[in-house]
């Protein structure tokens, strides 16, 4: 049987007997993402020994090999390549339909799952939670702070129903949707000599003791590659994946950061840190919103998406108009 009429016949039998052929592409989508059966198996919650029978009976069903088992995994052939495609346009289907009827039902209810890079926690979330929880008191929400490699670990596997993470390399099984555009600043002690006429030049400042993310925030590579392009060296540079720790660090030492502007907004007076804006180029992140392919986005993840983009919009203005203190 060809792969089109494989095509065709899935969308009959997925109508016929909806439940056991949902749960057929459900583990077999997992055991492609994952590419072997025991890993498919762990992310659905199943056994090894389930996952293969469900697999082989579709592949005894429509007598046609859909994966290359070896000792170390399995590698799809080029009918499982194309089936893959078909299944997760199907679970799409399958779940947007299931959200629709619920958004018929009245009131929008449900539960999400949001994981969120450090930048929107501390000046984006709060404000955001409060509005929510207070109109939409039904939708339960649960939300996990990482670093965005962390973060797309956790969509794929269907920890999360959602994140927000720094633009990068995105996962051909995720989608990603652009949200905004933010500015990189640099930030230093409030007490620092650096002085800045409303911004800096970071090429033309001495050499900085530097704090950073490690390489598994997207944010790093850019940055690394923002210095480099600039004739730019740190003195020291020292890897921290603690947000709050190197906010706490860069307050009491000569160390400084390069930090998103929203996360920033707390420190806009200049008490503790201070906050300057970075030119000559400007460094610039942006915001993504990472989901699985195979899941339409639900009403309840969408209704919390919005009052987190009002809060971010919101703070983007804020610092637009801002005035960033100089040195004492």
């Amino acid at each position: 049987m060809n792969s089109d009429s494989m095509s065709h016949d899935l969308w009959k039998l997925v109508l016929g007997e909806s439940l056991l052929k949902l749960q057929h592409l459900k583990y077999f989508v997992a055991v492609f993402e994952e590419g072997s059966f025991s890993a498919g198996a762990q992310r659905v919650n199943a056994t090894q020994s389930g996952m293969s029978m469900h697999v082989r009976q579709l592949e005894d069903r429509y007598q046609v090999q859909l994966l290359n088992r070896s000792s170390t995994g399995v590698t799809p052939t080029e009918a499982g390549k194309r089936f893959y495609r078909d299944a997760v346009r199907v679970m799409y289907a399958a779940t947007e339909a299931e959200a629709n009827l619920q958004a018929f039902s009245g009131s929008v209810t449900g539960h999400v799952t949001v994981g969120l890079m450090p930048t929107f926690t501390r000046a984006v979330l709060g404000p955001a939670l409060t509005r929510f929880t207070k109109d939409f008191p039904n939708i339960k929400i649960a939300v996990r702070e990482a670093y965005s490699g962390e973060l797309s670990r956790q969509v794929l596997s269907g920890e999360l129903d959602f994140a927000v993470v720094p633009a990068s390399d995105v996962n051909v099984r995720l989608r990603a949707s652009l949200m905004a555009t933010d500015q990189e600043y640099l930030v230093v002690s409030s007490e620092s000599d650096i002085v800045a006429d409303g911004s800096v030049r970071l090429a033309e400042l001495p050499p900085l003791d530097l704090v950073l993310p490690s390489r598994e925030n997207a944010r790093r590579l850019k940055i690394d590659q923002y210095l480099a392009m600039n004739g730019i060296e740190p003195r020291r540079l020292m890897e921290l994946d603690s947000m709050f720790t190197t906010l706490d660090l860069v307050a009491r030492s000569d160390w400084t950061t390069i930090l998103p502007g929203i996360l920033c907004l707390p420190d806009l007076a200049g008490d503790r840190r201070r906050v300057i804006p970075i030119t000559g180029p400007d460094l610039s992140v942006d915001y993504l919103r990472i989901e699985p392919i195979s899941v339409p986005f639900s009403d309840a993840s969408q209704t919390f998406y919005s009052f987190l983009m009002d809060e971010l919009v919101t703070a983007l203005d804020q610092l637009g108009q801002a005035e960033f203190p100089r040195a004492p």
